[in-house]
C-alpha cells in the first residue's frame, strides 16, 4: 500500500523521496528556494532538480506489514527531540560558497567571504566575483546559513569526464550543476543543465559535482 501522508517541514540536508518521472526516487535536499521549492539531488538520476514541497515525502520502508521511518530519519528525529539541529557556524574571513535567490542566478553557487554574523543563522557575505550595480565594489548580501557551505575540496580528474557524470560548470561567475551530455574533442564537453540549454565547456571550467550533506562532502 502507499505510505501514509505526513505533514513535514523539510529543511536543507533532509533525506527525502521525490516524485519525478512518474515515480518516487531517493534523494537529499541540497538547497532551499523561495516559494516553497527545494533543490533535490536524485541519486537514481545523478542530477539535481527543483521540486515543490507537495512532491516530497519522508523516506519510509515496509516492515512486517506496516510503514516504518528509515533508520536515518529515526535518528534525526531523536536528535531533534533533544536539541535543535546544529547549524554550521562560519567565522569572519572564511572563504565559502553561497546560493543566491537573485533572478537569473538561482541554482548556482558563488565564491564569497564571510564578513560577519547578521542575526540568527544569517551572515553578511561579500562575493568574490559579483559586483554592485554601479560596479564600484564587490556585492555584499545577507545570506541564510542553510545556503552557505565551505568551498569544496579539489578533485583531480585524470582521465576526463564521461557521459552522465555530474559536474559543476563555471559560468557567469558561478558554479552551475549539470550533467555531461556529450564528450567532444580537445577536452571539451557538452553539458546539460536543469533549466537551461546545453552548453559547451572546456574541462578547465568543470569540476566533479559534490554535495555538502551532514557536515561532509559527498560525491554522487
Amino acid at each position: 500500500p502507499p505510505p501514509p501522508e505526513k505533514k513535514v517541514q523539510f529543511k536543507f540536508e533532509d533525506e527525502v523521496e521525490a516524485f519525478y518521472s512518474d515515480g518516487w526516487w531517493e534523494g537529499a535536499i541540497i538547497a532551499e528556494h523561495s516559494g516553497g521549492k527545494f533543490a533535490v539531488f536524485l541519486r537514481g538520476f545523478d542530477e539535481q532538480i527543483v521540486l515543490e514541497e507537495k512532491d516530497l515525502r519522508l523516506p519510509v520502508q515496509w516492515v512486517q506489514g506496516k510503514w516504518e521511518p528509515r533508520f536515518e530519519q529515526v535518528q534525526r528525529e531523536k536528535e531533534n527531540s533533544n536539541f535543535s539541529k546544529e547549524v554550521m557556524k562560519f567565522t569572519q574571513g572564511m572563504q565559502v560558497e553561497v546560493l543566491t535567490d537573485e533572478d537569473g542566478l538561482k541554482g548556482a553557487w558563488f565564491a564569497a567571504t564571510i564578513i560577519e554574523p547578521s542575526g540568527e543563522d544569517k551572515y553578511l557575505i561579500e562575493y568574490l566575483s559579483l559586483r554592485n550595480d554601479d560596479d564600484t565594489e564587490f556585492l555584499r548580501e545577507v545570506i541564510r546559513a542553510c545556503n552557505i557551505r565551505p568551498c569544496p575540496p579539489e578533485i583531480i580528474v585524470v582521465d576526463g569526464f564521461k557521459v552522465w557524470d555530474a559536474v559543476d560548470a563555471y559560468y557567469n561567475e558561478g558554479w552551475w550543476v549539470g550533467v555531461i551530455a556529450k564528450v567532444l574533442i580537445n577536452s571539451n564537453y557538452e553539458v546539460n543543465f536543469i533549466e537551461y540549454d546545453k552548453t559547451t565547456f572546456n574541462q578547465a571550467d568543470l569540476r566533479p559535482h559534490q554535495d555538502w550533506l551532514n557536515g561532509k562532502w559527498v560525491v554522487p
